[in-house]
């Protein structure tokens, strides 16, 4: 059942419940379990992580990705923390930031005990799409969050089929509900938006990350602001090339 969230603006400034549209959610949707803080970055933090991502990642090719593939035009790299010497200090703390608030407000565990797998950076084209899929959690923990850089996008949740969770608990990849007939989220069971604004992070729990998909929709569609809201009603996101910092905690049953 669809409840109100405990976080409020006034306890976390960066807290935007405007980033996030529940009109269609399903009944069993827990909404504090979708968030999006607006502006998480600042300016400096979202230019040097921005370079420091791009740098590492000038050499790599495209990747096209496969009939299945759940990701296509992106590339992808992983920030292990023994390499931080590497990341400017600049981007060194602000991911270090975006996990001591994970910890604080979302895990209900002390911000030194919760345990991290190295962050990934994803660098997604215009034309690329990602697809529906619910990520594995063969050794990934209770949360996947994410800092979004370079161009606003919109993320959808939906139900996930048993196919999807099955993919989930079985796979070892990333990216883990492969795109086939058996294995495509609930067709009307309603779904969730979520604004993503260069500069914001989102973080997905409970419910959110192990019992819906998540994808990102296409460039042209929009993002219904929530009644009340005092800005405009419609938003056309029309999406460029995005970068994408990744964050998941591990699989302590491991």
């Amino acid at each position: 059942m669809k409840s109100a969230p405990t976080d409020t603006a006034a306890s976390n400034p960066f807290l935007d419940s405007s980033l996030v549209n529940y009109v269609d959610a399903p009944n069993d949707f827990h909404v504090d379990s979708a968030k999006v803080y607006g502006h998480f970055l600042t300016e400096e933090e979202g230019e040097s992580l921005k370079i420091d991502v791009l740098s590492r990642m000038r050499r790599r090719r495209i990747l096209k990705g496969h009939w299945d593939a759940v990701i296509t035009n992106y590339k992808e790299i992983e920030l292990q923390d023994f390499d931080s010497h590497s990341l400017s200090p600049v981007s060194s703390e602000a991911i270090e930031r975006v996990r001591r608030h994970i910890a604080q407000s979302h895990s209900g565990i002390n911000s030194g005990s919760l345990k991290w797998l190295p962050c990934h950076a994803i660098f997604l084209k215009k034309e690329g799409y990602l697809l529906p899929h619910v990520d594995s959690v063969k050794f990934s923990g209770g949360i996947v969050a994410g800092l979004s850089l370079m161009s606003s996008t919109i993320m959808r949740l939906k139900p996930a089929s048993p196919g999807e969770l099955d993919s989930a608990d079985n796979e070892d990849s990333t990216f883990d509900a492969a795109i086939n007939s058996d294995n495509k989220c609930i067709e009307n069971a309603g779904h969730v938006d979520l604004l993503l604004p260069p500069l914001s992070l989102y973080v997905l729990s409970g419910v959110s990350r192990f019992r819906y998909t998540h994808e990102l929709l296409p460039s042209g569609c929009e993002f219904n602001m929530p009644a009340g809201n005092s800005q405009t009603n419609t938003i056309d996101i029309n999406r460029d090339d995005r970068i994408s910092v990744i964050f998941r905690d591990t699989n302590e049953s491991v």
